[in-house]
């Protein structure tokens, strides 16, 4: 006969077994949402899309490997398969795997250019923030960017930034296009807000023509000249809306001109910048722009035979940055600006500014 203990354990519910983990997709943007410090639906991120962002393109070149779908897989020796595995199964051995260099092997989030180490050392950082993240909601029980053996992991970026000479970087503007064509119109619109705003390269490729706003700051109308920014991101920080000097303005208004006679759609989450493909300008397009641009003005300069370290919009995001900091602006100033947390993002550009307006972090 059954005492009235085990009856009791008998008529109990059994635990409910653990939630199933999201899928790939559903638990990039439930990372992304929760870094832009919002509220998170895990219901609604589940049918979400993956964002077009270079973050995502590192995502997914992971998840396939994972899946045994990149070219790296395929030249394995023969016999040598792998079974596919979901996300949330990774080991460390597969982060190493990702994470290491091979010959011809071309990055993830900018496909012209090959990997290099600081490159890895920032997929490796992308990576350990996802799975940190799934770890805190409980869909991974361990981390395993975390458990790659430190002799595997990526050397520590080094904290310095490249900028432009001063005499290049004054004579830079001479050689932005004119706006007298539809290309034309639209680089010297985006080397504006690389050169004026300083803006990052990934929030000038994701701006759409709701970002422009009117004097008022509000939504423009067909007849309102662009007068301020609004920029959006992945960071609370990043969310901020800016002024537009008249330079910066009159490159947009031409280029608005042009984009508007050309007939693309004029939606407020249309590209403001389209590459030719349609969709927004790709990565590759911008780093076109800024380089051939930097290096006309290289040829031009009586100092165009030294070699500079960087010719990218990167490294016009950095010199804007360090030119401010000279011109007098406050450090706090600086960096609400440019959509960073904390003036200790300025350390890297430390070397660059000139001893007499040395950046003071405290």
């Amino acid at each position: 006969m059954m005492n009235p203990k085990e009856k009791q354990q008998s008529t109990a519910s059994p635990p409910s077994p653990p939630s199933p983990p999201p899928d790939a997709t559903a638990v990039f943007v439930h990372w992304q949402q929760a870094e832009w410090g919002r509220e998170v639906d895990t219901a609604q991120s589940a049918y979400a899309q993956l964002p077009a962002t270079g973050y995502a393109l590192v995502w997914n070149a992971w998840v396939l490997q994972l899946q045994g779908q990149t070219p790296a897989s395929s030249r394995k020796p023969r016999g040598a398969r792998t079974a596919p595995k979901a996300w949330h199964a990774a080991t460390a051995e597969d982060v190493a795997h990702f994470l290491q260099i091979r010959p011809g092997q071309r990055a993830h989030h900018q496909p012209g250019r090959q990997i290099s180490e600081i490159t890895r050392r920032r997929y490796w950082r992308l990576l350990d923030r996802i799975y940190a993240h799934a770890l805190e909601q409980g869909w991974v029980t361990y981390n395993p960017v975390q458990a790659v053996h430190p002799v595997e992991r990526p050397a520590p970026e080094q904290p310095t930034g490249h900028v432009l000479p001063p005499a290049l970087w004054k004579a830079l503007p001479r050689h932005f296009p004119d706006s007298d064509d539809l290309q034309g119109a639209r680089d010297r619109a985006v080397l504006r807000l690389l050169y004026d705003m300083a803006l990052a390269p990934e929030e000038v490729r994701l701006l759409t023509l709701g970002s422009l706003r009117n004097a008022h700051q509000a939504t423009m109308a067909a007849d309102d000249k662009p007068s301020f920014i609004q920029i959006e991101g992945t960071r609370a920080a990043q969310h901020r809306c800016l002024a537009l000097p008249a330079t910066t303005q009159a490159a947009l208004s031409a280029w608005l001109a042009f984009r508007h006679n050309s007939g693309t759609p004029a939606q407020q989450a249309a590209p403001l910048f389209e590459s030719r493909k349609g969709g927004p300008l790709t990565i590759r397009a911008l780093f076109h722009i800024a380089s051939k641009t930097i290096a006309l003005a290289r040829q031009a300069s009586p100092d165009g035979a030294l070699p500079l370290a960087r010719m990218g919009p990167q490294v016009l995001r950095n010199t804007a940055i360090v030119h401010w900091l000279h011109a007098g602006a406050a450090p706090s100033e600086v960096v609400r600006r440019i959509g960073v947390e904390d003036v200790r993002a300025l350390a890297h550009l430390q070397q660059c500014v000139d001893a007499l307006q040395a950046i003071r972090l405290s």
